[in-house]
C-alpha cells in the first residue's frame, strides 16, 4: 500500500526531524549538505561551522583540524579522508559505530538513494556501549582471575599446567629440549607459625617476584599451591636448568629482607626433570620425576637443587 503524505503527516515528520535527539543530515549527489538538524551538528561539535552547501569533506576536515567529532584513527588528514572514502557510499545501506573525542558513541546509518543523495542518521548509544565495555572488562577480569594466582599475580596451577601441556606437545613435535622444575620454600610452616601468616604471604610474594626477575623471556613460572612453585624452561637441558636455579639460590642468599621482617631469611629446594622424548614419556611422568627430584633435594639437606637420580645410580 502506497503511503499518503498528507499535509498533516509531512508537518509531523518535519517537526520530528527538526527536534529529535537523533542526528539527521542529507547530502546531494555531489556530497554537499542540503539538510541537517541541530542534533547532527551538536553530535559532531560543528554547530558553529556547518552550513548548507558545505561538502562532506569540509565537515571531515573541520573535525580533524579542530579535534572535535569523530575520534580519528589516522595521523594525517589525507590518511583519514582516504579511510573514510574507502567506506563511504560503498553500499546502498550500511550501519556502523563511531566513537567521538568526547567519549560518546554513535550508531550511524548511511543510506544512498538511487539518485545519489545520501541520508545520514546518528543515534547516541553511549550508555549501551559503556555497558558493553564494562561487561567485557568484567569478563577479562574473571578470565585473569581464573588464570592468575591471587596472592602473587603469576600463573596459578591451572594456567601453568595449560602451559605445560602446550610446551610438552611442542617439544614432541619439534624434538626440542625442555625442562621442568618444582620448587618449594624450606620450612615455610615455621615462618607462618613463628612470624604469622601475613609475613608468610610476604615471603610467598617475594619468592614469586624473585623467580620472575631471574627468568628469561621464554620461561614460565607458576604457583602450584601453598609454598610450592614451578618453572617451565623451554630449550633447556636439565643441567642448564640446574645452573639457572643455583643462580637463583645464590641471588636469594644475597637479598636483604629487612623490609619484611628484620633479620629474616629463607631458602628453597628444587627438583629438575628434562622431558625425555620416548613413547612412554607422558606429562604425568614428567611432573612426577620433577617431584621426585624435589624430594631428593629436601632429603639431601634442603637449600639446593637436584636432578632426579634413580636408586642405585
Amino acid at each position: 500500500m502506497t503511503p499518503v503524505f498528507t499535509e498533516q503527516l509531512v508537518s509531523l515528520m518535519l517537526e520530528h526531524i527538526s527536534h529529535t535527539e537523533n542526528g539527521i543530515a542529507a547530502l546531494d549527489a555531489n556530497d554537499r549538505f542540503i539538510f541537517f538538524n541541530p542534533a547532527f551538528t551538536a553530535m559532531f561539535g560543528i554547530a558553529d561551522y556547518l552550513t548548507l552547501g558545505h561538502s562532506f569533506d569540509d565537515m571531515l576536515t573541520r573535525m580533524f583540524s579542530h579535534g572535535v567529532g569523530t575520534n580519528c584513527k589516522s595521523s594525517t588528514l589525507p590518511e583519514w579522508l582516504a579511510y573514510v572514502h574507502s567506506q563511504y557510499r560503498k553500499k546502498p545501506f550500511r550501519s556502523f559505530e563511531v566513537d567521538l573525542v568526547n567519549g560518546r558513541w554513535l550508531l550511524m546509518t548511511e543510506q544512498v538513494n538511487e539518485n545519489g543523495e545520501v541520508v545520514l542518521v546518528g543515534n547516541d548509544i553511549t550508555r549501551a556501549k559503556q555497558a558493553e565495555q564494562a561487561l567485557k572488562a568484567a569478563k577479562e577480569i574473571l578470565k585473569q582471575q581464573a588464570l592468575t594466582d591471587e596472592l602473587t599475580g603469576i600463573s596459578n596451577r591451572r594456567h601453568f599446567m595449560q602451559l605445560v601441556h602446550y610446551e610438552y606437545n611442542r617439544a614432541r613435535r619439534y624434538d626440542s629440549r625442555i625442562s621442568l622444575a618444582i620448587l618449594d620454600i624450606d620450612y615455610f610452616k615455621k615462618i607462618n607459625d613463628n612470624l604469622g601468616h601475613p609475613v608468610g604471604d610476604e615471603v610467598i610474594r617475594h619468592f614469586a617476584t624473585l623467580l620472575q626477575q631471574q627468568l628469561r623471556k621464554q620461561d614460565a613460572v607458576g604457583r602450584l599451591g601453598g609454598e610450592e612453585f614451578a618453572l617451565l624452561l623451554p630449550e633447556t637441558t636439565e643441567a642448564e636448568a640446574a645452573v639457572m636455579i643455583e643462580r637463583i639460590i645464590k641471588q636469594l642468599k644475597q637479598t636483604q629482607l629487612d623490609h619484611i621482617v628484620p633479620g629474616l631469611s629463607y631458602t628453597f629446594s628444587a627438583g629438575v626433570a628434562e622431558l625425555k622424548l620416548t613413547s612412554a614419556a607422558s606429562i604425568d611422568s614428567w611432573v612426577s620425576i620433577a617431584d621426585q627430584a624435589l624430594y631428593q633435594a629436601k632429603t639431601g639437606g634442603r637449600d639446593r637443587v637436584e636432578i632426579y637420580q634413580a636408586k642405585g645410580k
